[in-house]
């Protein structure tokens, strides 16, 4: 069943706005840990999680938007708590994605160059994944059956994220390196992550709200 727009179609907006705001924050991080792969210099990688953080705080301030509109009624009690905690749960992709690049930035981390193809696979991973969170959500809004199916394939390349991880790290701690240095590029890894759980979490809270909604 298609949401009313003419009762929500404020917080139709400001949600589908916050999304593409979100999106943008972690297309910012990707070319970011792109500019680390390849070796540039660490003023213009600050530069760019200065943006991330920035795409971060408009996120920030468009979900606060959201919320107060659904705070003030805008669907049946229900239908408003799963929302609100998809938004919120979209929001917190943001901030992982800022989290990941301010952790490289303020150590300067330098990232193995064996792990290098396996972190590009992730982050390529982790961008589509931001482009089906936001095709799940908005579909959800739409009343749209591909709903769904978009939030199969965030769970799907969670998976695939995962898989990375585990065999970074047991690429990782293969070789020679410091100590020191294959638990700074672990935690990264552990960081980079974090936003793939994240993406799913918000992909389980649509699942549940397309089942709250049929009959």
């Amino acid at each position: 069943m298609r949401f009313r727009r003419n009762r929500t179609s404020k917080v139709h907006d400001l949600v589908v706005a916050h999304l593409a705001q979100v999106e943008e924050a972690v297309a910012t991080m990707a070319k970011g840990l792109a500019a680390v792969l390849d070796g540039r210099a660490w003023e213009e990688i600050e530069e760019l999680a200065v943006l991330t953080h920035r795409a971060e705080a408009r996120a920030d301030d468009l979900r606060r938007a959201a919320e107060r509109e659904l705070v003030r009624g805008a669907f049946l009690a229900g239908t408003r708590r799963i929302l609100l905690d998809i938004v919120e749960g979209v929001d917190r992709l943001a901030n992982a994605a800022e989290a990941a690049m301010y952790f490289l930035t303020l150590q300067r981390i330098s990232l193995p160059e064996l792990l290098h193809p396996l972190i590009r696979d992730a982050v390529d991973t982790i961008v589509s994944q931001m482009v089906d969170v936001k095709a799940a959500v908005a579909g959800l809004l739409e009343g749209d059956p591909v709903a769904i199916k978009q939030a199969e394939e965030v769970d799907r390349k969670e998976s695939r994220v995962d898989e990375l991880q585990r065999r970074a790290i047991a690429r990782l701690f293969a070789t020679d390196l410091p100590l020191a240095e294959k638990i700074l590029a672990r935690e990264f890894l552990e960081k980079l992550v974090e936003f793939s759980d994240r993406a799913e979490d918000v992909s389980d809270l649509v699942v549940m709200a397309v089942a709250v909604r049929r009959p």
